[in-house]
C-alpha cells in the first residue's frame, strides 16, 4: 500500500523478474527464428537466462558475420578482436534484457567465439570494452544499432547491424 505513495517497501519479487526474463527470452527467440533459420543457425534450448544470453550472443554474432560476408576463422587478429567487442555489446544488451549474469555470459560466449589458444584475448576485450564506453558517441551509436536489431530483428535491421560491423573492421590485406 505504501508503494502507492512513492515509498518503496521492497524490490519486486524474484518470480516476477524471472517471468519477465522468460518473456523476453521468448520474444527474442521468436523474433530471431526466421533470420537464424535462413542462415542455418539456431539458439539451442537453455535452462537459465545466462545460458540463453550466451547462446544467443554467439548465434547473433554468427548471423552478423554471415550477413557481413565474413568468415571468423579467416579474419585478422585485429578484426577478430573487433568481432569480440561486438559480442560484448550484444552480450551486455541481452544480459540486461534477461537479467543474466553478464560476467558468465561473456566468459561462455568468448569461449565459443575464440579458440583455446586465444582465451587470454577475452580478458583484454574487457579493458577494450571499457575504453570503448569512454568514447560515448561511438558506444551509443553501436549500442543503438544493436538495440534496434534486438527490438525488431528483421532483414533491414540485420543489414544495418552488419554494415556497422563492417565499418568497424580494418581492411583485410
Amino acid at each position: 500500500m505504501l508503494g502507492l505513495f512513492g515509498i518503496r517497501t521492497e524490490e519486486e519479487p524474484e518470480f516476477v523478474s524471472e517471468l519477465r526474463a522468460v518473456e523476453t527470452e521468448d520474444r527474442l527467440r521468436n523474433g530471431l527464428a526466421d533470420l537464424l533459420e535462413a542462415a542455418h543457425l539456431e539458439i539451442v534450448d537453455t535452462n537459465t537466462p545466462t545460458e540463453f544470453a550466451a547462446a544467443s550472443t554467439v548465434e547473433i554474432m554468427k548471423l552478423i558475420l554471415k550477413a557481413a560476408e565474413r568468415d571468423f576463422e579467416k579474419l585478422s587478429f585485429e578484426n577478430r578482436f573487433v568481432t569480440g567487442l561486438f559480442g560484448f555489446l550484444i552480450a551486455h544488451n541481452i544480459s540486461r534484457r534477461t537479467n543474466a549474469d553478464l560476467g558468465v555470459v561473456l566468459g561462455i560466449a568468448g569461449l565459443d567465439l575464440f579458440s583455446r589458444e586465444e582465451i587470454d584475448q577475452i580478458y583484454k576485450l574487457g579493458s577494450s570494452y571499457r575504453r570503448l564506453r569512454q568514447h560515448r558517441q561511438m558506444h551509443l551509436a553501436l549500442y543503438g544499432v544493436i538495440d534496434q536489431f534486438l527490438c525488431q530483428p528483421d532483414e533491414d535491421s540485420l543489414e544495418l547491424l552488419a554494415g556497422a560491423y563492417n565499418l568497424c573492421l580494418k581492411p583485410e590485406s
